[in-house]
């Protein structure tokens, strides 16, 4: 297997072509250094002087590759042999059967699938034709390119590493981690059956998502986000945003009224027509997440009822995640709960009747959703005569968050505020049964 890596190599796809360096690309690697593009490898000579420079490619690039220790390729056109980029295997270690990749594409190149391309076939051949068994690719985390390259050629990620990147201004930057092994290239069994998932990715501060949740974000083939229009960012997008460059927004009509109204129907349709589309296109998991969890009041709920009654086999599974309710409580001190009580949660959406009633039978009672009828909140509170116990939230773990106690209140919040109204306790272990 190691005998392979060291032989010369082509590896050809549908647009690209990744081939040792030749003699001929010295112009283009001339007009890369003058162009100022930081996409060469580190041994490359930085002097765009063609004596300087003809030695590199005609013999010195090959070296590593000899030597078993790396490879470095040209990355072209495959219809008009035009250079579009590199990509190379480095840090090989045989004894423990792992490298890592790196790959960088000229600007007029980019955005155009052949980075993907190309580091599909370098790692396929790396695993499968040299006996590799680990690939690991890092990436800055602020550079959703690369990371939407990684993940659309099936590599996992699988953390950060802290300050593991010096820029050029002499700041520590974060690397996100990814790695592709051998047996994740295996085919999945036949009639393997689709799979959705609603991934619950809390409440908007993106370190309150679970780990089995960013996981799963880092294996899906597709990740959607639901949104009020497709040129504004949604809440669920900005935290997957943390954690994978993959995410596709899809319209909700999350602000709709009066029940099941023709947009609401409308956007539950497309969403699915959406999921439908990529099982067809070969996808084997797509994702969806949702603030909060997928199985309290979510948009998830209507999306995967549509995708089963229109492909029932497909596999519906689902993620908890973080709560309203819990992120403010943590935040505000307050315990949700103790000994024998109870808890009621009520949308204010259609009024404030049910959570009137909730105040006279349940000891803490959480409101979602009550922006629109704050006026009306407060003064069933003052009748209660439980103000004064309320805590109040929004936008949590986001810039601008808002905790206060809810009687300072004063003038309309946002639709996405979240209420609790503890119980009354008086005496340590008083409410055990």
């Amino acid at each position: 297997m190691k005998s392979a890596f060291r032989q010369p190599v082509r590896l050809e796809g549908e647009r690209v072509v990744v081939r040792p360096f030749e003699p001929d690309d010295a112009a283009a690697l001339i007009d890369v250094v003058r162009a100022g593009e930081d996409i060469l490898p580190p041994t490359f000579p930085r002097e765009p002087n063609p004596d300087t420079l003809a030695p590199w490619p005609d013999g010195q690039v090959h070296l590593p590759q000899r030597e078993g220790t790396g490879v470095h390729f040209a990355v072209t056109d495959r219809a008009t042999g035009g250079f579009a980029g590199t990509i190379g295997l480095f840090r090989v270690d045989w004894s423990q059967l792992t490298c890592e990749v790196g790959y960088g594409m000229r600007p007029s190149w980019r955005g155009r699938g052949y980075a993907t391309e190309a580091l599909t076939l370098v790692s396929r051949w790396a695993l499968r034709t040299c006996g590799l068994h680990r690939i690991e690719l890092r990436a800055p985390t602020a550079d959703r390119g690369s990371l939407r390259v990684a993940e659309k050629s099936g590599f996992r990620r699988e953390g950060v590493a802290r300050g593991a990147e010096r820029g050029i201004d002499g700041e520590q930057r974060d690397q996100a981690v990814y790695a592709l092994l051998r047996p994740d290239l295996d085919d999945a069994p036949p009639g393997h059956p689709p799979r959705l998932v609603g991934l619950g990715v809390g409440p908007g501060d993106p370190e309150l998502v679970t780990a089995k949740a960013v996981r799963i974000l880092g294996e899906a083939d597709v990740v959607l986000v639901p949104v009020m229009s497709l040129d504004e960012e949604g809440r669920a997008e900005s935290v997957v945003r943390a954690y994978t460059g993959k995410a596709e927004r899809v319209v909700f009509a999350l602000n709709d009224r009066g029940g099941v109204t023709g947009r609401r129907a409308a956007a539950w349709d497309g969403a699915a027509d959406r999921v439908l589309r990529a099982f067809a296109d070969g996808a084997r998991t797509v994702a969806f997440a949702t603030i909060g969890d997928p199985n309290v009041y979510s948009t998830f709920t209507y999306l995967a009822q549509t995708v089963r009654e229109r492909r029932p086999d497909t596999v519906v599974e689902t993620v908890p995640g973080i709560t309203a309710m819990q992120d403010l409580a943590a935040r505000s001190g307050t315990v949700l709960a103790e000994g024998a009580e109870s808890v009621g949660l009520v949308p204010l959406t259609g009024g404030v009747a049910a959570f009137r009633a909730a105040l006279d039978a349940c000891d803490t009672v959480v409101a979602y959703k009550f922006g629109s009828v704050a006026d009306e909140v407060i003064g069933a509170l003052k009748d209660a005569g439980r103000l004064d116990d309320a805590v109040y939230g929004a936008r949590l773990g986001l810039p601008g968050e808002d905790v206060r106690p809810a009687r300072d209140l004063d003038g309309p919040v946002p639709y996405l505020s979240t209420l609790i109204v503890p119980g009354r306790r008086t005496t340590r272990g008083g409410k055990i049964a």
